[in-house]
């Protein structure tokens, strides 16, 4: 079996990984930056230009009142911000994914079969199902015990437009997540590694990435899925898609309020998970079916073109 050979597999993994968290911690501290200048600065007019302030200690209480007004900004723009930073992320993984695709065809590997797009409606489904049985899920485990990182991330996640929540968490976020963890980090942990060797370390990867304990083991699980999904369709358009379809799915449910109707009564959840569980399953199996049938038919095509006479 042809095999890349990198000369520094270490580097060729955690390299792209810290240039990811790099451009956004500095994306994120800039646009920060941004937002609070504006405050401080009048502070600085007012205590220290107009002689506001008396005395050094004075002044440190004005820029301090002026930091309460400055940090409600940046959190109010938490969702833009987040945007911001993943699409800046875009254009180094973007590259990195397209080189590493060159890369697999100068090595003389024989690229997946992939499966036709008129099947992704079955993707699309799977990810809108998983979105409302997760969310089920996660309000259930936030019930019997509190997070308070959970509940200050939905509620962050929730104070942009329902345009703009659509547009970084539902399109612009999943797309740079899925050229880093599944576009780079999985395809060259498969270079040499077997599947689950691969999806475990790029999914648990992806799962630090979020900033509370029920959405890292959403995220893991998410991972793993999506992974799979990479695997059996042979395209990067597939997890992409699942990924699109869960976030969009949950949004839209949230915004027209169906996801309140499920909390208002603890049974409905219960009822919607193990619904959910069910349909994801049976869209597991089949998705799981078509993909063989579609392998199996290109395999016999070219047996078919082999055979000249």
């Amino acid at each position: 079996m042809k095999q890349i050979q990198r000369k520094n597999p270490f580097w060729s993994l955690a390299g792209p990984l810290l240039a990811y968290f790099g451009i956004q911690l500095a994306v994120q501290t800039v646009v920060q930056a941004v937002i609070q200048a504006p405050y401080l600065a009048q502070a600085y007019i007012d205590n220290f230009v107009n002689g506001g302030a008396s005395d050094f200690q004075e002044a440190m209480n004005g820029y301090l009142s002026a930091a309460g007004p400055a940090i409600e900004q940046v959190l109010k723009y938490q969702v833009e911000i987040a945007g911001a930073a993943a699409l800046c992320t875009i254009p180094l993984t973007a590259v990195l994914f397209a080189k590493d695709r060159k890369l697999e065809k100068a090595c003389g590997i024989v690229p997946a079969e992939k499966t036709p797009f008129g099947r992704y409606w079955a993707v699309v489904l799977f990810g809108a199902v998983l979105s409302v049985g997760v969310t089920c899920l996660s309000s259930m485990a936030q019930a019997v015990m509190y997070d308070e990182q959970y509940q200050q991330t939905a509620e962050s996640m929730y104070s942009a437009s329902f345009p703009v929540q659509l547009l970084v968490m539902g399109v612009v976020i999943p797309a740079a997540e899925e050229l880093m963890f599944r576009g780079v980090m999985y395809k060259r942990y498969r270079e040499k590694r077997k599947f689950w060797y691969a999806a475990l370390w790029s999914s648990l990867f992806f799962a630090v990435t979020h900033t509370n304990n029920i959405q890292m083991a959403y995220a893991f699980f998410l991972g793993i899925c999506l992974c799979w999904l990479y695997e059996r369709f042979g395209s990067f358009k597939a997890p992409l898609v699942l990924h699109i379809s869960a976030n969009a799915a949950s949004l839209i449910l949230t915004e027209s309020g169906a996801f309140g109707w499920l909390g208002a009564e603890p049974i409905r959840m219960a009822v919607a998970a193990v619904l959910c569980a069910f349909v994801c399953s049976s869209l597991f199996v089949l998705m799981q079916r078509m993909t063989e049938k579609e392998k199996a038919d290109a395999t016999d095509e070219k047996s078919d073109s082999m055979n000249m006479f």
